[in-house]
């Protein structure tokens, strides 16, 4: 199934990052500083699955969903995520300061601007919550878990999560809704 037409990201605008990225590695620093066991165990989870929160809260609350759907949705969107990314090409604040304290990462390498753990998990939460509107909310906050969970790892700055969940309503606005077929 096709969830976003070619050229999609011709058609999305996102506003240019700040300019001064020490400014938001104080941010990070301070965030980075409070971070607890409960967050590290989370970002963990959500290294490489960024809707791990989202795909918990289905099951213990029974909304089911084809084997693959949120891969599918979530590998669909890199293209567009990427192709923003690259645009910007934003320094991560690990880089900008390489005395920040960051967590382990297989999926940090590529440019800060804007998050794409951030856009996948509003995205496969804006998915899941409009099949399943009364649990919006707890999707939401779930999704946040992971797009925030990277800022308090070190990898991304409070702006790069704020455009990544931007991005990430856009693209649930604008993607493909019908019936899932595997």
């Amino acid at each position: 199934m096709e969830f976003f037409r070619k050229g999609l990201e011709e058609s999305i605008t996102l506003p240019e990052p700040p300019v001064v990225d020490q400014d938001e590695v104080e941010e990070v620093k301070v965030i980075v500083a409070a971070r607890t066991m409960n967050d590290v165990r989370s970002v963990m989870n959500h290294d490489k699955v960024p809707f791990y929160a989202i795909r918990t809260y289905c099951q213990e609350h029974g909304l089911m969903f084809h084997d693959n759907e949120f891969e599918d949705i979530v590998d669909q969107s890199v293209p567009i995520i990427m192709h923003f990314k690259n645009k910007f090409d934003r320094r991560r604040p690990f880089v900008v300061d390489m005395n920040l304290n960051i967590l382990p990462s297989s999926t940090n390498d590529t440019p800060s601007y804007p998050s794409g753990h951030s856009a996948q998990s509003r995205l496969i939460a804006r998915y899941v919550a409009g099949k399943f509107p009364e649990h919006e909310a707890e999707l939401i906050k779930k999704g946040n878990e992971c797009g925030y969970g990277r800022v308090q790892a070190g990898f991304h700055y409070p702006s790069d999560n704020e455009i990544g969940n931007l991005l990430g309503e856009k693209l649930y606005f604008m993607m493909n809704k019908a019936n899932y077929e595997q």
